[in-house]
């Protein structure tokens, strides 16, 4: 949704007064962002306010969890505005608005669902570290050193984000692809190596209830094995869904010079689209994050009630 042409001239499709695809998928875009900005923000405001107190999640777990959620709900506050707007400048042919867009649109969807990337890479090694580690986790993943790995996350980005800023956006947009590509080789390996251990360990399972009449302890883990790998699978294959088409087209704008103006808005929408999905799907497949959340619901509802 970003423009390279020079700013001080109309970019060509501000002359196109037909409606052609281009329009009708700029519409699409702007109905999307809009219904997005409020499903992103209600989603992890509640998130946001199910995790600020004291639960059965581990401490750096849950500052993990709540960082996603603050920067998922940064992104329903100023990226999707921002870009719903871009959107509708372009349908309106309002110059000065698409211009200011061009650039606060894309320097805070750069930064914003980069450090959500981050985060969620964060959480991918925190899960494989939790159960590789045993007893030592607690002692290894602290919420100092998680708090580290957040701040650096958010150095990186807003430095990638200022090299968005220069005329050439080529390494901007080789430093994206790159870290998508190195965020879900690391989410990849981590969820694999998640299923490996549990699939030695359902294997231990069935070796033992061979020699031994099957109790309700071997059934209860071999059920939260399948669980565990679903909720894998799950957040995994959500994360490919919606960072890859976005590498994969600023790939091609790298290689060529061309500006894919419609793949682009959509591919970024599509991004925008994760920090939606991310509560629903935290909620839905973690038992602490949706008991908090409850929690949280009942308190307000007690408070209404009084």
């Amino acid at each position: 949704m970003v423009n390279d042409e020079d700013e001080a001239t109309t970019p060509s499709f501000f002359e196109k007064k037909s409606l052609d695809y281009v329009s009708i998928s700029f519409i699409a875009l702007s109905f999307l962002n809009t219904l997005f900005v409020i499903t992103t923000t209600l989603g992890n405001i509640l998130i946001v306010f199910a995790l600020r107190k004291k639960s059965s999640i581990y401490p750096p777990s849950r500052f993990l969890l709540r960082s996603l959620a603050i920067t998922d709900l940064c992104v329903g506050l100023i990226s999707q505005p921002l870009a719903a707007l871009h959107a509708i400048a372009i349908l309106t042919g309002q110059l000065g608005i698409y211009l200011f867009t061009s650039v606060s649109s894309y320097e805070t969807s750069a930064v914003l669902s980069g450090v959500s990337l981050f985060v969620l890479t964060f959480i991918s090694i925190d899960r494989l570290l939790a159960l590789s580690l045993g007893v030592r986790y607690r002692q290894t993943v602290t919420t100092g050193r998680v708090r580290a790995f957040v701040l650096v996350s958010w150095v990186l980005n807003v430095v990638n984000g200022v090299a968005l800023l220069s005329r050439n956006k080529f390494v901007f947009y080789i430093v994206c692809i790159t870290a998508i590509f190195l965020c879900v080789l690391t989410s990849t390996f981590c969820y694999a190596k998640i299923y490996h251990i549990l699939r030695l360990q359902q294997i231990k399972v069935r070796a033992i209830g061979s020699h031994r009449k099957p109790n309700g302890r071997s059934s209860r883990n071999i059920e939260q094995y399948k669980k565990t790998v679903s909720n894998a699978l799950w957040v995994h294959f959500t994360l490919l869904a919606c960072y890859l088409p976005y590498s994969i087209v600023s790939g091609l704008r790298a290689i060529t010079g061309e500006s894919f103006l419609v793949a682009e808005g959509f591919s970024a929408t599509l991004i925008f689209f994760n920090s939606s999905v991310n509560p629903v799907l935290y909620c839905w497949r973690i038992r602490e994050v949706r008991k908090a959340v409850k929690d949280a619901i009942g308190q307000y509802c007690s408070c209404l009630n009084e």
